[in-house]
C-alpha cells in the first residue's frame, strides 16, 4: 500500500498539481513545456488569422507591414521565456508548432503559396528561422548572466562607471617641428 505525504506550509495544506502558469510560463510536472508550447502556437495562430483579414495577396497590408508586426508582436511572444525552455524545443514536435506558426506569418509577408517550403519562405520574407532566433536569445541570457562568459570572445560592454566621461578625455594636439 502507498501512502502518499502531504505537504504543509504555514499550517496550509499544498495541493500538487500537475500544471501551473507563472509569468505567463506554463510549467508541468515532468518540465517538459509541452502545454506552454502548445498554448503559444494556439493563440499566435489565432492573432495570425485576425491579422489575415488586413493582409490579402492584391490588397491590404504590405509586406513591410506585416514584417514589423512579425518582429514587434509576434517574435517576442514565441521567444518569451526561451532561456527556461530551451531544452522543450530539442523535441522535433515542439520545434515544429513554432516553426509552423512563422510559416502562416512568413506566407503573409512573402505573398507567397503555401506549397513553399519553411526555409525558401524565411528568406523570402527575410526572417531567420524560428529555432535559430530562440537559441540567439537562449545564448544572450547566458552570455548576459555569466554562464558562458569563458566561451564569449566578443566585446563585453563596460558598466556605466567606467565610461570614459567627455571632460576626462585627452586632448590630442598636432606640433611641428
Amino acid at each position: 500500500m502507498i501512502t502518499l505525504l502531504k505537504k504543509y506550509l504555514n499550517n496550509r495544506r499544498l495541493e500538487v498539481v500537475k500544471e501551473m502558469k507563472y509569468l505567463g510560463i506554463y510549467f508541468d510536472s515532468r518540465l517538459a513545456f509541452d502545454i506552454h508550447i502548445n498554448y503559444i502556437a494556439e493563440n499566435s495562430t489565432k492573432l495570425i488569422h485576425r491579422q489575415g483579414r488586413s493582409a490579402k495577396l492584391h490588397w491590404g497590408l504590405g509586406h513591410k507591414s506585416l514584417k514589423i508586426i512579425y518582429e514587434g508582436a509576434l517574435t517576442p511572444l514565441l521567444t518569451y521565456g526561451a532561456p527556461v525552455r530551451d531544452k522543450a524545443l530539442v523535441k522535433q514536435r515542439n520545434l515544429g508548432m513554432l516553426k509552423t506558426v512563422q510559416r502562416l506569418i512568413n506566407i503573409k509577408i512573402a505573398k507567397a503559396c503555401r506549397t513553399i517550403s519553411f526555409e525558401a519562405l524565411c528568406m523570402m520574407a527575410g526572417v531567420p528561422p524560428i529555432g535559430i532566433v530562440i537559441e540567439e536569445k537562449v545564448r544572450l541570457y547566458k552570455i548576459k548572466h555569466d554562464a558562458e562568459r569563458n566561451e564569449y570572445d566578443g566585446d563585453i560592454p563596460l558598466p556605466i562607471k567606467e565610461w570614459l566621461l567627455l571632460a576626462r578625455r585627452l586632448n590630442i594636439m598636432e606640433m611641428r617641428d
